[in-house]
């Protein structure tokens, strides 16, 4: 439904940006080569069929390998990508917490006829995990209706720098089961342009790593990026940059569970 089509190629874009990055962080001091890691493919998704019907087989495929105590990373694909997980994950940790960093809320209720779509994900999640668990980091647009929807735990980016707002998160995440999920268009688009719906005046590079380094103090449960879409983006420093973003998230919150 996005005229700027293409997440659908965001996991493989992801995986082959990652042959030019380095496993190894001399940010952290810690390598991927050293953590259990395991690609476990794609999902199947039957084609053709309402998003709903595709959510639902998503959600059969990663309840068929996932467990409590792994540590899943998903790779999007749009942001509806992220309900299926929420899905599976939120049974095991009655208490988890969701902060999404993003350009948008993501919070319609329906778009263009559907409730499951890229621009309703996180009203999906919000069926899940309650709206008070849900954090919205980085915001920066959105239609009427979302910014009138109650979303206790908003802080968007245009009120102070996201990086600020998480710091500020902390104590009140601590010990308490986190799922993040990192919509690539929270970047300006100078930095991240292969995606369906950028928006200016977004963070840095630098800045989402220094989140993402923050968030090692919390109990990080699981994780995804989404919305990479390559093309929009023929030099591919869209998936570099989130490839970057991702082994630092890995070894930030993980690294030393080896």
């Amino acid at each position: 439904m996005n005229l700027r089509k293409g997440a659908d190629a965001g996991p493989r874009d992801l995986r082959l940006a990652s042959d030019s990055v380095e496993t190894y962080s001399p940010l952290l001091g810690r390598d991927l080569e050293d953590l259990p890691l395991a690609d476990v493919g794609d999902c199947e998704l039957p084609d053709g069929a309402p998003p709903r019907e595709q959510l639902d087989a998503a959600r059969e495929q990663i309840a068929a390998w996932w467990h409590p105590g792994l540590l899943p990373y998903m790779l999007g694909g749009d942001h509806t990508a992220t309900v299926p997980v929420i899905e599976t994950l939120a049974p095991a940790f009655p208490d988890l917490c969701v902060l999404q960093l993003d350009a948008h809320p993501d919070l319609r209720e329906q778009f263009l006829g559907e409730r499951y779509n890229y621009a309703s994900a996180m009203a999906r999640v919000m069926d899940v995990v309650p709206p008070e668990r849900v954090y919205q980091v980085g915001i920066r647009t959105g239609a009427r209706e979302e910014y009138e929807r109650r979303r206790p735990r908003f802080f968007p980016g245009f009120a102070g720098r996201p990086v600020d707002a998480v710091r500020s998160l902390l104590p009140e995440l601590a010990g308490r089961p986190l799922y993040v999920t990192i919509d690539i268009d929270v970047l300006d688009p100078s930095q991240a342009p292969g995606t369906g719906s950028p928006e200016p005046c977004g963070i840095d590079v630098r800045e989402l790593v220094e989140i993402v380094h923050l968030l090692a103090r919390c109990r990080v449960i699981g994780g995804d990026l989404v919305e990479v879409a390559h093309a929009w983006d023929p030099s591919g420093r869209t998936g570099i940059a989130a490839a970057w973003v991702i082994r630092e998230s890995m070894l930030a919150w993980w690294g030393a569970l080896r």
